[in-house]
């Protein structure tokens, strides 16, 4: 029997082989218990829950969950339309909004004896400003801000009093010319059908309803008292606010501004002087219309010998601070006086005058006076006319345009947007030179 050759190489390769097997087992080992312990791990952890948030109709919702790289997110509102959830989310910030609105102009309606004297204040201050900036460069600060408050006071003072005479002189003429008037429409209407015994009805009709009023009539005489004394305390307060205004308003200013943060408070200052610049533009160009509008109507009342020209031309003017239709309005008196004076001839020449003159304010004065102070568009005057109007009465539609114009005017300034960026520097002397020399060659 032939013995098989043992290969010598062979038997060493199979010893070498048992012994890297015995020298990596170990390795192995390790590697294989330590894959077992994280695995045991992973399973005794808990998994961890997923957190659900609730959207704004009351519907929970599980947020992303995150495998691997990729991140799952269900739908949002289970079944709750997203648009219907936005619509709820406005919907009670607004309601919000309007309660904090509500409840604001509820405490300004409780400090009106406080607030309206302010608001005139500025006016006041805005309209007047310029004469105690010309009294200041000769006169101390307080001196010359008294005595702006001292020609102010005169100036209304002597207006009052010249009022108040030509009323007491021309109101026994204006009287007889109603009741003559009067008379002359009652034959007017005579001839139309209408008796005497139909105007003797509409007599009683007035006296009876005078009778039946009375007590309320004594009522609201009695409450007048006490409202002139809150007006003589606002009068007071107003000259009082009026004088530190113009006596000490830039530290008045810069008081206001020393709570606020640096940034926020350069913000406030720009949107101030902003508001400030409107507010005096405002109030020097509505009052050239208000003067222009007075002595248009004095003029022609007075040419139509209409009892009460003077007082009839201050109505107007004071009005006429209410845009578009104050002057219609308190023009409106003027065209009854004098209807009821001088007969329906007279009244229509100044009811004539009256619209051209408010045309002439709504597409000449105010676009050129006021319209680049003010820069909003009729329909929004009108809309903010009638909202004033309806918040504050004949206050509210007095300050109504110039609040909405400063808004207007500030909000870019409060929000930031008007930080214009550095701008570029100017070219040199020798880049200008070379970029001219090629036109210069071809010439």
């Amino acid at each position: 029997m032939t013995a098989r050759p043992t290969n010598p190489d062979l038997g060493n390769r199979g010893s070498l082989t048992a012994r890297a097997r015995r020298r990596l087992h170990p390795v192995v080992a390790d590697r294989r218990r330590l894959a077992t312990t994280a695995a045991r791990r992973r399973l005794a952890t808990p998994a961890p829950r997923r957190r659900r948030a609730t959207t704004m109709a009351g519907a929970a919702q599980p947020l992303g969950v995150t495998r691997g790289s990729a991140t799952l997110r269900p739908e949002s509102g289970r079944g709750v339309p997203r648009g219907l959830v936005l619509a709820a989310g406005w919907s009670w910030r607004l309601l919000v909004l309007g309660v904090v609105a509500y409840l604001a102009i509820r405490v300004l309606a409780l400090l009106w004896l406080v607030l309206v004297p302010i608001v005139v204040a500025l006016l006041v201050t805005a309209l007047v400003r310029p004469l105690a900036v010309l009294l200041r460069r000769h006169l101390p600060g307080p001196l010359s801000a008294l005595l702006t408050l001292l020609v102010a006071l005169m100036v209304l003072a002597g207006l009052g009093w010249v009022i108040d005479l030509r009323f007491t002189q021309e109101l026994p003429s204006l009287i007889e010319e109603v009741v003559r008037t009067v008379r002359e429409l009652g034959a007017t209407l005579a001839r139309l059908g209408l008796g005497e015994e139909q105007l003797a009805e509409l007599q009683a009709n007035l006296i009876r309803w005078l009778q039946d009023n009375r007590s309320e009539l004594i009522a609201y005489l009695t409450t007048g008292t006490g409202f002139a004394v809150e007006i003589a305390t606002a009068i007071v307060l107003t000259f009082f606010v009026t004088f530190f205004l113009l006596y000490d308003g830039e530290r008045v200013w810069r008081w206001l501004l020393m709570p606020l943060r640096p940034r926020m408070s350069a913000r406030a200052d720009r949107a101030g002087r902003i508001a400030w610049t409107t507010l005096t533009g405002y109030v020097h160009g509505t009052a050239i219309i208000a003067t222009i509008h007075g002595i248009v109507i004095g003029l022609v009342v007075s040419l139509l010998h209409v009892p009460l020209a003077i007082p009839l031309a201050v109505l107007v003017f004071i009005g006429s601070f209410i845009p578009i239709v104050g002057a219609l309005v308190s023009g409106a008196v003027a065209v009854v006086v004098t209807l009821g004076t001088h007969g329906l001839l007279a009244g229509l020449i100044v009811l004539g005058v009256l619209v051209v003159e408010d045309q002439l304010e709504a597409h000449l004065l105010q676009p050129l006076i006021v319209g680049r102070y003010v820069r909003l568009h009729p329909l929004a005057i009108g809309l903010v006319l009638a909202t004033g109007t309806v918040l504050g009465g004949l206050v509210g539609a007095i300050v109504a345009v110039p609040v909405a114009a400063i808004v207007h005017r500030t909000w870019p300034a409060l929000l930031g947007h008007d930080e214009q960026q550095a701008p570029p520097p100017a070219p040199r002397r020798r880049a200008l030179l070379r970029a001219n020399r090629p036109a210069a060659q071809e010439e």
